[in-house]
């Protein structure tokens, strides 16, 4: 049964906590050539997750093990969790679990957005991708759903014309007001209802302030 991230995942455990930092190196370049084998021993869409429990140094913190880590990464997608120690390993697990848990009861779309397949009433027109993935990479936004997503990507169909578009505005005027008003005043059609609602300030400001060339690296979305 296909749960609500669309993407199931497979946790290996790797212990570090020895003293022979030879045998952890051999370990880890062993299952990465396991998973690198073919067929894969698991199927294309399961997501791989390997634990790394050790203490005191991270993993990726110890030059022995931070090639392997990042080839498993770049070479089979594989991604890598740094925990403690078993108590915190299986703290990590019941915190997955629940997300899983989680993620079934939520109705789509929800905060577990996966590009592409979230977007329920689009086509999957081959011709198409560019604006399926556009529409996709907007509801990663809080706040846009998929309904907000299409009316934004129809006024500005690419990435290059919403930051040009936000550009001139930014040059035009106090740029808080400009962030408000952006598509504050969109009409978004009520799904299963006669009616629409406007976007409004709030998801106006965090899509002016995302696409904003000005916005400090460290800004957070409010």
């Amino acid at each position: 049964e296909l749960i609500g991230t669309r993407l199931p995942v497979v946790l290996l455990f790797a212990a570090l906590a020895a003293k022979v930092p030879v045998m952890h190196r051999e370990a880890l370049s062993a299952m990465r050539s396991w998973l690198g084998t073919a067929p894969r021993p698991f199927d294309p869409d399961v997501r791989v997750m390997l634990v790394l429990v050790g203490k005191p140094r991270p993993a990726s913190a110890q030059q022995e093990h931070c090639a392997s880590i990042s080839a498993g990464l770049v070479g089979q997608s594989v991604g890598a969790v740094e925990v403690r120690d078993a108590r915190h390993a299986a703290q990590y697990v019941v915190q997955c679990a629940a997300s899983i848990a989680e993620s079934r009861k939520r109705r789509v779309p929800s905060r577990f957005k996966v590009a592409g397949v979230r977007c329920q009433t689009l086509p999957k027109d081959p011709q198409d991708k560019l604006r399926l993935t556009w529409i996709s990479q907007l509801m990663q936004v809080a706040g846009v759903s998929e309904e907000v997503a299409k009316v934004v990507a129809e006024r500005y169909p690419t990435p290059i014309a919403m930051i040009q578009a936000v550009t001139s505005a930014a040059a035009r005027g106090q740029k808080s007001g400009e962030a408000d008003s952006f598509v504050a005043d969109l009409e978004v059609p009520i799904r299963g209802k006669k009616g629409s609602r406007r976007v409004g300030p709030v998801v106006s400001r965090r899509l002016f302030e995302l696409f904003d060339p000005a916005t400090p690296s460290g800004h957070v979305l409010l």
